[in-house]
């Protein structure tokens, strides 16, 4: 919901194109990682199944250096993409919605989500994974009425969105001036952040999952970035750009998810009580999820133990707390950062591992035929 309004607001319209380009993309790079991850996976000391690159590094590559680099950045990556911003996108929405202090919001939020990963209370997490497909279907249905509400702009938006993906944007309808670099950088690192694809943390989950065949499972990986990159955020960008193309609603100086608040509360009224739901919602069951992946990294490199799971735990809660309290600015430098970290290594394995895939996929479409 945040992460397509960070990308238009300071990469302008062009970047919308670039982070749909990525989520295309990001389908082939998942594709891949959830294969490759499922196939190498193990079963740790606690009988639990545990993959995702660490693992293929190690068991298919011979490489354990490889590895280790990998799972040291997706630790560091667990805080700076899959907590801070997380709590970042919460304490904003509900800071502009509500009025509440993104110093509550922190300690509140990090207090629930403690309740959850060192708690063991399930009832919450429960109670989210239900909760979140509602949300972004009625996110999808009231996008859609904007955009409807809004049709004559749908034409210019687009037409903005092609034009400035190659030759940047000058500062009109309230958005800032960008050049194509600036556009692509923001719209490809905003997609990398949606989707995952090509960092290999999603497919630490994947792993998990008992199904036939490695290439089913990357199958399933695939729809993901579809759906939450090229889908969801083709929405949220034409929310955006029909309501502030002709209305100059970037300006006032708007950030991060108060941009979608703000373009959908021009329409409907209520719609920011909503946003701020929404984004708890989806931001607190990332940050859960991100939590899960960088554990199963901190347990590749120190074991599984008790305490070990504990310090790794109140770190990330302290890093979720901050995120809330940061400038946004800060937040994505550390974040973008970490993406890069974590992906280098991961995108290098897929690389090597391409003829495998190749043999893999064709073995698969023969038995299915």
């Amino acid at each position: 919901i945040g992460g397509v309004a960070i990308a238009i607001s300071i990469g302008g319209p062009g970047a919308a194109f670039w982070l749909i380009v990525a989520g295309f993309f990001g389908m082939t790079t998942k594709f891949v990682e959830v294969l490759i991850s499922y196939k190498y996976r193990v079963v740790d000391e606690e009988g639990h199944m545990a993959g995702g690159p660490m693992y293929y590094m190690d068991r298919g590559m011979n490489m354990r250096w490889l590895a280790v680099l990998f799972a040291v950045a997706c630790v560091a990556t667990s805080f700076g993409t899959g907590s801070m911003p997380q709590a970042n996108n919460i304490a904003q929405a509900m800071d502009a919605t509500f009025g509440i202090s993104p110093y509550w919001t922190g300690g509140v939020l990090a207090v629930a989500l403690g309740l959850v990963i060192i708690g063991g209370i399930k009832r919450i997490a429960a109670v989210t994974s239900k909760l979140v497909p509602f949300m972004a279907a009625a996110y999808g249905i009231g996008a859609l009425a904007v955009i409807i509400s809004n049709l004559e702009f749908v034409g210019p938006a687009f037409l903005s969105v092609f034009r400035d993906a190659f030759s940047g944007s000058a500062a009109a309808g309230g958005f800032l001036g960008a050049s194509f670099a600036y556009a692509f950088n923001r719209g490809v690192n905003r997609g990398l952040f949606s989707n995952e694809a090509g960092l290999g943390s999603a497919s630490i989950a994947h792993s998990a999952v008992q199904t036939r065949a490695p290439a089913s499972e990357g199958f399933v990986g695939l729809l993901e970035p579809f759906i939450d990159t090229v889908v969801v955020l083709t929405l949220s960008s034409l929310v955006i750009l029909t309501t502030a193309l002709p209305n100059g609603l970037m300006g006032g100086g708007l950030s991060g998810i108060e941009v979608t608040s703000a373009a959908f509360a021009f329409h409907i009224p209520w719609s920011p009580y909503l946003i701020a739901f929404a984004a708890v919602l989806f931001a607190f069951s990332t940050a859960l999820a991100w939590s899960y992946y960088g554990l199963q990294a901190w347990n590749y490199l120190v074991g599984v133990g008790k305490w070990r799971t504990l310090g790794f735990q109140l770190v990330f809660l302290t890093f979720f707390a901050l995120g809330c309290v940061l400038e946004l600015k800060a937040v994505l430098d550390f974040s973008d950062a970490m993406i890069f970290l974590i992906a280098l290594p991961n995108l290098v394995a897929l690389y090597l591992f391409a003829p495998m895939v190749k043999r893999e996929v064709e073995a698969y479409l023969r038995e299915t035929a």
